[in-house]
């Protein structure tokens, strides 16, 4: 009996070291980057960019202006290349950020090239979140374009809301995929502005905080007059002269950064809530391995453990390693698609079964120690 409890936090030792090398999603580098490998693809909403260059946004879907009145994406846009910009009024974290960063190389185009809100283009800012109103939108439209500095510039950068539906065929229309985290209750979303041409149609990405710098785009190398070759650039300001003439493509660089984990304290990524559970499962996973060893050592068990309980406790893992091998042997395609998260009820029942024969064979062993009777046997007596 006092044996078979001895070895009884193997199988839950186990069931542990799987959980904590489980994976977790995909998280933003110190660069603020979300390796393309690593971002999530299963849900049709998850928070990321599927760009459609080329594609035709809805340009009578009804939004609501700064003053609660409908007004559609056609008298937005007013026939001038446009900078649509999703965000929600009340978030905490990057949205900020974007319409910041997008002020600031705004503000440099009028005051460098004279290209100015209003005349030569215009900007829609559309909050993805339907229970916001106009009277969120007026403050954020009387800060923005107050710090732009032009009130000639209020006639042509709209500050929208609208219903659910709206929301979703506008982002959807243009391949931006958001979700509502209902634990947090905060919208999950990438940052990025998306120019459109006067016909409402998708010419260009740009992605992360800061617009005010030159960007590589997809093409092929220029010669310069001096024979130098260089690679094929633009900026904000040009990715607007060419959506004018319908002209664009895709970014060479692309830095997906996600609201819901950007730390604005610290301009960039905070450690990911996940890593740390996982950090903390692993601390603890040693910390029980190694009380269990010391308790065992200081009560001369622990060869007895290396000899009778450790076995147990490595087929638990080799069994389900060969059993992934076999699979990939067979359908390669449905090994890659299988989840580490299917290991968790193998170790949970398996750990169970491994401890309960190991109880039964324990108390066998005390029984046969003491020289008493079989527990497996009839007393006597009876049939």
């Amino acid at each position: 009996m006092i044996r078979g409890s001895r070895f009884s936090p193997v199988a839950l030792l186990a069931a542990l070291a799987v959980v904590c090398v489980l994976p977790v999603p995909a998280a933003a580098g110190p660069d603020g980057v979300v390796p393309e490998h690593d971002r999530p693809r299963s849900n049709k909403y998850e928070a990321r960019i599927d760009e459609m260059i080329g594609a035709q946004v809805p340009l009578e879907v009804a939004f609501r202006d700064e003053s609660d009145k409908p007004i559609t994406l056609r008298e937005c846009i007013g026939g001038k290349p446009t900078i649509l910009v999703p965000v929600y009024y009340r978030c905490p974290m990057l949205c900020s950020e974007v319409l910041n960063g997008l002020v600031k190389a705004l503000r440099d185009m009028r005051k460098q090239h004279n290209y100015a809100i209003g005349q030569q283009f215009n900007v829609v800012t559309v909050s993805m979140d339907p229970k916001e109103h106009g009277g969120l939108a007026t403050e954020k439209k009387a800060a923005y374009v107050g710090e732009y500095g032009d009130e000639a510039a209020a006639a042509g950068w709209r500050f929208l809301t609208g219903t659910k539906d709206a929301v979703q065929v506008l982002l959807d229309g243009v391949g931006y995929r958001f979700e509502f985290d209902k634990m947090l209750k905060e919208y999950n979303h990438p940052s990025a502005l998306i120019i459109l041409s006067p016909e409402g149609k998708v010419t260009r990405y740009f992605y992360g905080i800061g617009y005010d710098k030159e960007y590589p785009v997809e093409g092929p190398e220029v010669v310069g007059p001096n024979g130098k070759t260089t690679k094929p650039m633009t900026t904000l300001r040009l990715s607007l002269v060419e959506a004018a003439d319908g002209k664009g493509g895709s970014l060479a660089d692309r830095v997906l950064m996600l609201c819901y984990r950007y730390d604005r304290l610290h301009q960039g990524y905070s450690l990911n809530v996940l890593r740390v559970v996982q950090l903390g499962g692993i601390v603890t996973l040693v910390l029980v391995v190694g009380g269990v060893f010391l308790a065992l050592n200081r009560e001369k068990l622990l060869g007895v453990f290396l000899r009778d309980a450790l076995p147990y406790a490595l087929g638990l893992i080799i069994v389900p390693f060969f059993g992934l091998v076999a699979l990939i042997l067979a359908s390669p395609d449905a090994a890659m698609t299988l989840s580490p998260k299917l290991l968790v009820p193998y170790y949970v029942v398996a750990g169970g079964a491994l401890y309960a024969w190991h109880r039964s064979r324990a108390r066998l062993a005390a029984a046969a120690a003491a020289g008493g009777p079989n527990p497996t046997l009839p007393p006597e007596g009876t049939a």
